[in-house]
């Protein structure tokens, strides 16, 4: 049977997405994801490309074990290979559970050698988000940004490389379910889904249908404004390109009349986007924050905030009361281990591999240390790496063993910056 246009649309869209490498999705085992497992596997049998799927046990169910063997068995019958990943700390609350579910998800897709992830979101799902951010205290032209084709991972350092497509942003959840019965499909209904105490099932209860005048409307409104995000973040990475420098150690030199004298909007963005690749951090800053550090870097002030510290030079490194803890009792970072041959992330922002020596980092804590290539106050931050009876300071010596170690800068801007929600790549350098 010809598949419904829309449907078809998507279908051609699901190889546009991820024109290479193996198709992965994420698969709840609901009538979105099954759906789009269907169409995934018609894709799989055309191009002789393999369909990985991964299905997250979340443990916060006494069915979900179930209720995943079987979302596993049903997406083997269609040809794919199933990965159920369990979340062994489970944790109340659906924010808790996202995060730990794009970490699962991000880390099994790069294992797999993937770097796009697809996600069944449909055309609901953009209008019950866009009314969802609206209703935040503070919501601006940014909340009706919802969702697009093409995101980076929200989950960090997990998610690094890891881009989301989402063919479905257009297609109407209602049409799904009578695809999937026409295909002879069957699905699990998650009980959660009619539990008023989560926010979106009840927005979901009072939301326009996406056929329907309002309904179209909030779709073209989130198409207006991924288009003006999209040229905001094409400007602000023009803007770090023109004015900021990258320092081996983890940090930014910014000339500040590179950012003066323009939009605000795009100053901000690219400060937000620095804010996160130097602190390391997974959550946006909140805009207060970022609009304090876009005034003070103009104006030639110290600042910190949201885990990054702003000298009068014009430097934004890694704050280091966050890294190597504060007087109010924060602990800081801890220490990381290594073992020979394995990489790991330390602080959200720097690479590590061992080479033949099991290597251990940690924060410099102390500004006494001659460094002379790096501020004094940003000191205590620096990650200091042991190993083989040496240290060493991460970004400017080479890790004992053979080891390496770089700053993961460049590659968090390109994440933030450097991907069209509308389905193309920006360029790959900064």
């Amino acid at each position: 049977m010809p598949l419904d246009p829309d449907l078809a649309a998507a279908a051609r869209a699901a190889g546009r997405l991820c024109p290479s490498g193996p198709l992965v999705l994420a698969l709840s085992g609901g009538g979105d994801s099954m759906a789009l497992a269907c169409l995934l596997a018609d894709e799989a049998a055309r191009t002789g490309r393999p369909l990985h799927t991964l299905i997250v046990d979340h443990r916060l169910r006494p069915e979900s074990a179930s209720e995943a063997d079987l979302t596993a068995r049903r997406a083997e019958a269609l040809g794919a290979r199933a990965h159920i990943l369990v979340w062994t700390s489970p944790a109340t609350g659906q924010a808790a559970a996202r995060r730990a579910r794009h970490a699962l998800l991000a880390d099994a897709a790069r294992d797999l050698g993937a770097n796009r992830l697809f996600l069944a979101h449909t055309a609901d799902d953009v209008i019950e988000t866009l009314l969802m951010r609206l209703s935040r205290k503070g919501a601006s032209w940014r909340s009706l940004a919802a969702m697009g084709a093409l995101s980076a991972s929200p989950a960090w350092p997990e998610g690094r490389g890891i881009v989301l497509a989402r063919p479905l942003v257009r297609v109407a959840r209602s049409g799904l379910r009578q695809f999937l019965r026409q295909r002879g499909q069957r699905w699990v209904e998650d009980r959660s889904n009619t539990n008023r105490a989560f926010e979106r099932v009840r927005v979901r209860s009072g939301a326009p249908a996406p056929a329907s005048r309002t309904g179209r409307r909030l779709l073209a409104l989130n198409d207006a404004a991924l288009a003006v995000d999209d040229r905001v973040r094409q400007l602000a990475r023009l803007r770090i390109r023109a004015g900021a420098q990258i320092l081996p150690w983890g940090a930014v030199r910014v000339d500040a009349a590179a950012f003066a004298g323009r939009s605000r909007e795009v100053g901000m963005r690219a400060c937000e986007a620095l804010m996160l690749a130097v602190g390391g951090d997974a959550a946006l800053p909140g805009p207060d924050s970022v609009s304090a550090l876009h005034d003070a870097l103009l104006a030639g002030m110290p600042f910190s905030a949201a885990g990054v510290l702003l000298t009068r030079d014009g430097i934004i490194g890694r704050d280091p009361g966050a890294a190597a803890g504060r007087a109010d009792g924060h602990g800081g970072v801890a220490e990381l281990r290594v073992g020979p041959g394995d990489c790991a992330v330390f602080d959200g922002r720097m690479l590590i591999c061992a080479g033949s020596e099991p290597l251990t980092v940690q924060p410099l804590r102390v500004q006494n240390r001659p460094v002379p290539e790096v501020p004094a106050r940003l000191r205590p931050s620096l990650a200091v790496i042991s190993g083989g009876g040496q240290s060493v300071i991460a970004g400017l010596d080479t890790p004992p063993g053979d080891g390496a170690a770089g700053a993961l800068i460049a590659e968090r801007l390109d994440g933030l910056l450097g991907v069209s929600a509308y389905g193309t790549a920006g360029e790959n350098t900064v």
